[in-house]
């Protein structure tokens, strides 16, 4: 349903090992989380990045997106969860292609994360990432691996 993860830029950096694509079928990937309660995929014989734990889940790539999409409900980070602000946010995105819902009253976003331009409602935010963001790993994996 939602597909919102966040992934570092120095977790990307940090992945030395190339996979071609074609093994990752018999290998498959994990899911990984960070402490604000963020979704990535890594492939399985990459270490756990750092600042990450795995959760558990594991096989294809779209068994992997199928279960973010099923436990990843809310898009915000854990620590603007709780904002009590209007019902106003931005939709932004960092470098990895990785989207989030950011409050719009919070003016400064996190390092790496720049908006969109697109500002709406949490709901119609999380709507477009939906509708935008269709292979959750991150740019730097998906070019790794010869997806991009």
């Amino acid at each position: 349903m939602y597909r919102l993860l966040a992934f570092a830029a120095a977790v990307c950096a940090a992945l030395s090992l190339a996979t071609p694509s074609s093994a990752l079928d018999e290998v498959g990937y994990q899911v990984v989380i960070n402490h604000e309660e963020q979704y990535s995929i890594v492939p399985m014989e990459w270490p756990v990045p750092r600042g990450w734990k795995a959760t558990g889940a594991r096989g294809s790539l779209e068994k992997c997106q199928d279960y973010i999409e099923e436990v990843w409900t809310d898009m915000r980070p854990l620590s603007v969860r709780d904002w009590e602000g209007e019902d106003d946010y931005y939709v932004v995105i960092n470098h990895e292609e990785q989207y989030a819902v950011w409050p719009s009253g919070m003016k400064t976003l996190p390092s790496g994360w720049k908006s969109t331009g697109r500002r709406c409602s949490r709901r119609e935010c999380q709507a477009y990432i939906e509708e935008v963001w269709t292979d959750m790993r991150p740019l730097s994996v998906r070019r790794k691996l010869g997806g991009e």
